[in-house]
């Protein structure tokens, strides 16, 4: 069973050099690999596993939030002096190969993708994300961690749709948008920013675009038409007659003062994400005013809103819009690549990167016992 996974650097010197990558974050290199595991042990009579079920992952992606996991994870492994390693990976899709003796919403052969609702349990399971480590080929989820994945979704696509469909469709729920209202989305070439342009589509609002750098906003453009106008944080072009009543916003920690200006009286200001995530970074971040930062919203009635995941009817009714309109996806990897191609693409590093990156597990196989 392969997982990608934080090794230790005693196993990182035994793997050919094509399933391996030194992953820098900040000053650090943290060693990663394709790694094969045990097989899970999964008993479909006992009540152990009663509501749980097997998943043989089709693809899985990476999101921003995996680099710090892979901090995290080598923080404990670096020290290690035995060969060991942590799995990671947090949207994935997969089919079913068993199910506990309980289960009736799922059956053998249904692909799945992960349910993240949060904050409130449902089906006697835990909010939050169903795993940290779903790059793993087969694991183990409660069956109410799972969705089904409609048909007109393959199961390339729908490894790259489960956290980004949710939190973006939670937080223009929550947004509250209004007819003619002004809408900016910020960070408009991260994946986070795709999954709310997607679901502001067909909303009776004006929408328009802020990148930081100003780079590939041309595609951005292309591929959503609607967007009014997209301003770079780097050129300072953003109208000042242009009062902002709603801010979707992925790095609030990049975006939010820089914003205050800008924003109309009872604007609403939704943020699902900081930028300075890293332990580095964390050290560098620059203090905040905040008896002032409060006072600029205060003044203008302005909500601060902020955004975890979201509920399972985020999640139903984000991916009936992909009946119509297809995921943007940038890149598909399989085993005949590199796992350095992957990673550095994932994580944008070159900065060339358009629509999410997948990576695609060989055909499901018929297991002959489980």
């Amino acid at each position: 069973m392969r997982a990608l996974a934080v090794v230790t650097s005693s196993l990182f010197d035994k793997i050919e050099d094509h399933n391996k990558h030194l992953l820098r974050i900040d000053n650090v290199e943290i060693p990663l690999a394709f790694v094969e595991g045990n097989f899970p042990d999964f008993d479909a009579e006992s009540d152990q596993h009663a509501n749980f079920v097997l998943v043989k992952k089709v693809s899985f992606s990476l999101n921003y939030r995996d680099l710090g996991i892979v901090e995290n994870a080598w923080q404990r492994l670096k020290g290690a002096t035995i060969d060991t390693f942590y799995p990671i990976g947090s949207d994935f899709a997969g089919h079913v190969i068993a199910i506990g003796k309980n289960v009736t919403s799922l059956s053998v052969g249904d692909l799945v993708i992960g349910n993240c609702f949060y904050p409130e349990a449902e089906n006697g399971a835990m909010p939050g994300i169903p795993s940290n480590h779903s790059s793993k080929e087969h694991e183990i989820y409660h069956y109410g961690k799972l969705v089904k994945v409609p048909s007109y979704l393959t199961g390339v696509e729908a490894g790259a749709l489960g956290i980004g469909t949710q939190t973006a469709n939670a937080m223009i729920r929550k947004a509250n948008i209004k007819k003619g209202d002004n809408v900016l989305v910020t960070s408009v070439t991260s994946n986070t920013s795709y999954f709310l342009l997607n679901a502001l589509w067909n909303m009776d609002c004006n929408v328009y675009g802020l990148s930081y750098s100003g780079k590939n906003i041309a595609l951005v453009r292309e591929h959503f038409p609607f967007i009014k106008d997209i301003f770079a944080v780097k050129e300072k072009n953003i109208p000042n007659t242009l009062l902002i009543d709603v801010v979707l916003d992925s790095f609030s920690d990049t975006y939010l003062e820089l914003l205050l200006p800008q924003l109309n009286i009872n604007a609403r200001y939704l943020t699902c994400g900081i930028f300075n995530q890293s332990i580095g970074k964390l050290k560098e971040v620059k203090p905040t005013n905040l008896t002032l930062l409060i006072a600029n919203l205060m003044m203008r009635n302005i909500s601060f809103i902020g955004n975890c995941l979201g509920t399972t009817q985020d999640l139903v009714s984000g991916l009936e819009f992909y009946e119509t309109k297809k995921l943007l996806v940038d890149s598909v990897f399989t085993e005949e690549d590199s796992l350095s191609d992957f990673i550095l693409k994932s994580f944008n590093t070159e900065s060339d990167k358009f629509g999410k990156v997948i990576y695609e597990y060989n055909e499901i196989e018929e297991e002959a016992e489980v």
